[in-house]
């Protein structure tokens, strides 16, 4: 039931990104291309944008309908998720859209609204499933947070949101990973395989319009979702370190800025040419199209090593 409403999605999806895409394009709703990003990406200015409102308001239905006919609480998980981390990413993209800038919400807004959205999903996980500990792959051991469980869970949710949002740089780049992680991640806990088809398919959709030359991006409304989703996921089913390599290049794109700023902090110096690290390796004349085929190959071979170390 789940797969079969799941695909009819899929095209009523195609069908609605053809028809935003000449609309957004009439109105002008298109992306700003910041100032310090490389110059090569420039001609992208102008793309319709804003786009994974449409896959994240499917994935939270599809969602909810499966919980209706499952009674399964992770399905209000996800959709929670889906819709509150993606209703920050659209008043980002309204902002950015609207006063016709690169940017939208401040950072320091834009994580606080994060760490209140963690803050309620750690609430409503807890209510459903209530544990303070992790798992740590490959040791079949348990890390017992105590009280200090709700910050680490709030402040983990927010830097999975915040990693996604950071990889979506490159045409293909972070839909294709948000694929790769959301079948691992579905793969090695024991969520239902019915959760697969709710997290992919909608992407897929909206993938057939990003791949270069992309006709449409995600916007912060689709990027500050993916990874809180998968996130949420993972708190729930206790697998946060798992995501180490189910969400490798997500976690990789986070702490590639991280170093750099730390780094440029602290010594005047930069690491990277540029970060995030899909830029790094754009100015070492790498294609757009090289670095999103091994990252998505980079990605899919840590999540077989996440196979690994289940025990």
């Amino acid at each position: 039931m789940i797969l079969i409403i799941s695909l009819i999605s899929f095209f009523i999806l195609i069908y609605i990104y053809r028809v935003y895409i000449n609309f957004a394009k009439k109105k002008q709703l298109g992306q700003f291309i910041r100032k310090e990003g490389p110059d090569l990406h420039n001609y992208k200015e102008g793309t319709p944008t804003a786009g994974g409102i449409f896959f994240t308001l499917t994935i939270s239905i599809l969602s909810l309908i499966a919980f209706f006919i499952n009674k399964e609480s992770i399905y209000l998980i996800v959709s929670l998720s889906s819709i509150m981390y993606s209703l920050i990413g659209f008043i980002d993209d309204f902002l950015s859209i609207n006063r016709k800038e690169s940017t939208g919400l401040k950072s320091f807004e834009k994580l606080l609204l994060q760490l209140i959205v963690s803050s309620i999903l750690f609430f409503v996980i807890n209510y459903f499933n209530s544990h303070d500990y992790t798992n740590i792959p490959f040791f079949n051991l348990k890390l017992n947070f105590g009280l200090l469980y709700p910050i680490w869970v709030i402040l983990y949710l927010a830097g999975m949101s915040n990693a996604s949002n950071l990889t979506d740089g490159l045409d293909g780049l972070s839909g294709g990973i948000f694929i790769i992680s959301a079948f691992f991640t579905i793969l090695i806990t024991s969520a239902p395989k019915e959760l697969l088809f709710i997290l992919i398919i909608p992407v897929i959709a909206y993938l057939m319009f990003n791949i270069k030359p992309a006709k449409l991006f995600m916007g912060d409304t689709g990027s500050l979702a993916l990874g809180g989703i998968l996130g949420s996921i993972a708190v729930y089913y206790s697998a946060e370190f798992f995501t180490i390599f189910t969400c490798f290049i997500f976690l990789t794109e986070m702490f590639s800025v991280i170093i750099q700023v730390s780094s440029y902090k602290i010594r005047k110096k930069r690491v990277f040419l540029m970060s995030p690290i899909h830029h790094h390796f754009e100015l070492k004349n790498w294609s757009e199209e090289r670095v999103v085929m091994y990252f998505w190959i980079i990605n899919f071979l840590m999540g077989l090593i996440a196979i690994g170390g289940l025990k």
